[in-house]
């Protein structure tokens, strides 16, 4: 899911490439869901607004890091807060893009 905060324009192949991923993960559309807003967006979301955001993608240790690093700094419940409100609507729209493929079949 982290592909999701890349700075770059998402195509329907994107979100469908993200959705099969998501499909084999075992976890349920409610679980996904919350990884995305409570674990995922807190982690990533900062690079949307970086004049010179990742573009590229980060490999899975790149990944690893990144995502300990924000649960561990989740302990300050008010920049935590203040960053959902920031990217909430974000979140929302690129959740119903995966969520259609997420359902079909």
């Amino acid at each position: 899911m982290s592909d999701l905060f890349l700075d770059t324009e998402l195509e329907t192949g994107d979100y469908r490439r993200i959705a099969g991923v998501l499909k084999i993960s075992g976890y349920s559309l409610a679980e996904l869901r919350l990884i995305l807003e409570d674990e995922v967006a807190p982690a990533f979301a900062s690079n949307l607004l970086s004049v010179a955001g990742e573009w590229a993608g980060w490999s899975e240790n790149d990944v690893e890091t990144i995502m300990l690093q924000s649960l561990s700094r989740r302990r300050v419940w008010l920049m935590s807060w203040l960053k959902r409100l920031v990217h909430r609507r974000y979140v929302r729209q690129a959740w119903e893009k995966i969520e259609q493929f997420l359902e079909q079949e």
